[in-house]
C-alpha cells in the first residue's frame, strides 16, 4: 500500500524546487541579455511576471550590460 502523505510530500517538495530553480533560471538570463517577451515564452509565464521574479531575484530588471553601462 502506498504511503500518500510521504509520496505527496515528497511531489511537493519537489515541485517547489522546480519552481525555485525557473524563478533562478529566469533572473538569470534576463541578467544575460534576454528581453521579458523572450524570457515569458520560454519559460511558459507572463513577460510581466518573468519581470518581477528578476527584480525578486536580482533586485532589479536590467541586464547586466545596462547596470554596468550605468556605472560608468
Amino acid at each position: 500500500m502506498t504511503d500518500w502523505e510521504k509520496q505527496l510530500g515528497r511531489r511537493a517538495t519537489a515541485v517547489e524546487r522546480a519552481k525555485e530553480a525557473l524563478d533562478a533560471d529566469i533572473a538569470a538570463a534576463r541578467l544575460d541579455g534576454a528581453s521579458f517577451r523572450d524570457i515569458g515564452r520560454w519559460a511558459s509565464v507572463n513577460h510581466e511576471r518573468a519581470r518581477s521574479i528578476a527584480i525578486r531575484i536580482n533586485g532589479d530588471s536590467r541586464t547586466r550590460t545596462e547596470r554596468e553601462e550605468q556605472t560608468v
